[in-house]
């Protein structure tokens, strides 16, 4: 985990670098390091994407798993700190291969790092039949998609050839990870709208996605960026290695109506197809919110005039920032950005002194708690502390206690309605 000057701790780049490997359906992560780094990112990693429904944790006894399906560890001690990690290493390597995944990511923890013990040569003597990349160091407290960039890039760089054909129309989803908040909900909301006009998803790069995907990845003609936090570094890769082109959306991830309608015209214009049928979902969503909108107003006057605070990433928080002030009529009291992508921020600092509310800017909720709070889990436990009422939105993990059994979506014109539900019955004190 990283520090940030947020007053929150914050997922880092050794929590990237597990969510792209786990985020991939037939691979598996094995950890070199102590069974403090396994089993958070075990657990959340089968909570985001489930490969088991046995939960036993007396299934999951046998060395190196400790209860867990995923995430299988060297559990170093400090014996192993000292003289290294070679006997561990070797055992588990014949162990992990014959579960049947289709690649095998052998990642230290930070403080395994330390120790320099050479992954790859393991990899080498161990003469696996399933093919590894070994990520020898992820980064020290650099943000969590520096080093889910990285790992992909590790991933692409071992198993995509560097040339095939290109498919007219096709796509690829980049910059997403199971690490997001409703990351299956927003990838369906947005392939929904990508195939009303025409256009196949050929994958979601390490969200989702098997191996098989990754192989034929430059079969697509583009790449679209969800999340431009976690395609910067992704996109000129892309360009040099398989001379695919990407599209980064100029008003952020397609959050609003008036951000998913810009995202899904950008990536017709280029490729040269019809928005119009995902410009009519969108149409019709904005009507379904205006009805249930005009009814809450007649009845209490929200939610125009309401506040909010933020708390995110700077592609989602831009084009949510907006969508409320805009739509909706809240009024910005708190608009927290981590380390994100700067244009984003540039934006969105400059939107916020467009409309005389530059106080806003990374200025703590606690001061004065908004309304509706947008956030993680996390942020809005610490607020819940003060016992001042407001309404917690989740846009994050590390999220709270509450089971999402109905998939839900954030982006899109679905995700766009389901935050109007949540804000109108917040509010409405439900």
């Amino acid at each position: 985990m990283m520090p940030s000057d947020n007053s929150n701790i914050i997922p880092d780049s050794f929590t990237g670098a597990i969510m792209a490997i786990e985020g991939i359906r037939d691979a598996a992560v094995l950890l070199n390091g102590p069974t403090g780094c396994k089993f958070y990112h075990g657990a959340i990693s089968e909570n985001q994407m489930p490969r088991t429904d046995f939960i036993d944790p007396l299934y999951y006894s046998e060395e190196f798993y400790f209860g867990q399906p995923r995430v299988p560890v060297t559990y170093l001690d400090d014996y192993d700190y000292v003289f290294g990690a070679t006997d561990k290493l070797e055992k588990i390597l014949p162990v992990v291969a014959k579960k049947g995944q289709g690649l095998i990511g052998v990642i230290n923890s930070p403080g395994a790092a330390l120790i320099g013990d050479d992954l790859l040569r393991f990899i080498k003597n161990a003469n696996l039949p399933v093919p590894c990349i070994a990520v020898e160091n992820t980064g020290f407290s650099q943000p969590l998609a520096w080093g889910f960039q990285n790992t992909v890039k590790e991933v692409l760089t071992r198993i995509a050839p560097l040339e095939s054909p290109r498919e007219k129309a096709g796509v690829n989803l980049m910059g997403v990870s199971i690490f997001h908040h409703h990351w299956q909900g927003n990838i369906a909301e947005l392939t929904t709208l990508l195939q009303a006009c025409g256009i196949r998803v050929n994958t979601t790069v390490c969200a989702g996605c098997t191996l098989a995907e990754l192989k034929n990845i430059n079969l697509a003609r583009l790449n679209v960026v969800v999340h431009a936090e976690y395609a910067n570094t992704l996109m000129p890769f892309m360009a040099e290695r398989f001379n695919m082109d990407s599209f980064i959306p100029p008003d952020g991830a397609p959050v609003g109506f008036q951000a998913t309608e810009s995202w899904i015209s950008g990536v017709c214009e280029i490729l040269d197809v019809s928005p119009a049928p995902a410009l009519e979902l969108i149409k019709n969503g904005r009507q379904k919110s205006h009805e249930a909108l005009n009814r809450f107003n007649a009845l209490t006057g929200l939610p125009k005039g309401a506040t909010f605070g933020v708390e995110g990433d700077a592609s989602m928080a831009l084009p949510l920032v907006t969508w409320l002030y805009e739509y909706l009529g809240m009024v910005p009291v708190s608009v927290r950005v981590n380390r994100g992508d700067a244009q984003s921020t540039h934006n969105l600092k400059l939107f916020l002194q467009k409309i005389d509310c530059a106080g806003a800017w990374q200025a703590h909720m606690a001061h004065e708690i908004p309304d509706v709070v947008f956030g993680s889990g996390a942020v809005i436990a610490r607020l819940r502390v003060s016992g001042h009422p407001f309404t917690g939105i989740e846009l994050s993990l590390p999220a709270g206690t509450y089971q999402h059994v109905i998939p839900k979506a954030y982006m899109g014109s679905q995700g766009a309605l389901y935050l109007i539900e949540r804000i109108i019955n917040g509010l409405a004190g439900c």
